[in-house]
């Protein structure tokens, strides 16, 4: 990051663990960043997801469960 100008702004496209972690390497490092992520929110495979539905019996049922890597 040494060629780098102080005054340069990166595009980091998605927001999982891998380009959180290098946008704040480059922030870190005196960087203009902006952080792009396609999805509702931050993690990429290690987010949360939540899913719900109706039972057979029509009772509303729901579940979260961490993705993970």
């Amino acid at each position: 990051m040494d060629n780098l100008r102080p005054t340069s702004h990166v595009a980091v496209i998605g927001a999982g663990v891998a380009g959180a972690a290098c946008a704040s390497s480059l922030r870190q490092a005196g960087m203009n960043v902006t952080l792009f992520e396609k999805a509702r929110g931050v993690g990429g495979r290690m987010a949360t997801r939540r899913a719900r539905w109706l039972g057979a019996d029509g009772q509303a049922q729901d579940a979260q469960f961490d993705h993970g890597a």
